[in-house]
């Protein structure tokens, strides 16, 4: 094999690999909660599911649609539900976790403007493996996921 051929085909696999880490990591029913007009926070909420043979580890999100965005989770002490935020959340292989009122939830600070149902933001959640996974959240009513 030539070295220009050979050059050519490891620059299309290196072009190949990020799509095929992405592909690993599926978005199910990516959905945010629309807020009142003047809240200045939201909550986000997925199901994601990692396909691949390795654990791996959501280590951040973000989003244009808030001045930061962060991974949380309500943990109850003494019979008290308090909120912390997560550093990273482990997806193990072959299994889902699932984001849902009460539980895990991608926390939007500072909103830019309100969520009103219909509409559509844009978060990017960061894996320590698959890398960067950009999924579209519709916004929805209620407190709780509406049925699929």
């Amino acid at each position: 094999m030539s070295a220009r051929l050979f050059l050519r085909v490891a620059a299309v696999i290196l072009l190949l690999a990020p799509c095929a880490a992405r592909a690993d990591i599926l978005l199910g029913h990516p959905w945010a909660q629309a807020t009142p007009p003047k809240a200045l926070v939201a909550r986000a909420y997925v199901e994601i599911t990692n396909k691949s043979d390795d654990t791996d580890h959501l280590i951040g999100v973000t989003t244009d649609a808030a001045g930061s965005a962060e991974i949380a989770g309500i943990r109850v002490l003494q019979n008290v539900p308090n909120l912390r935020r997560l550093f990273n959340i482990d997806i193990p292989a072959g299994r889902a976790i699932v984001f849902a009122p009460g539980g895990y939830h991608i926390l939007l600070r500072n909103l830019k403007k309100p969520l009103v149902a219909g509409d559509k933001v844009n978060i990017n959640l960061s894996f320590e493996n698959a890398g960067d996974v950009s999924g579209v959240f519709t916004v929805e009513n209620g407190p709780s996921s509406p049925a699929r």
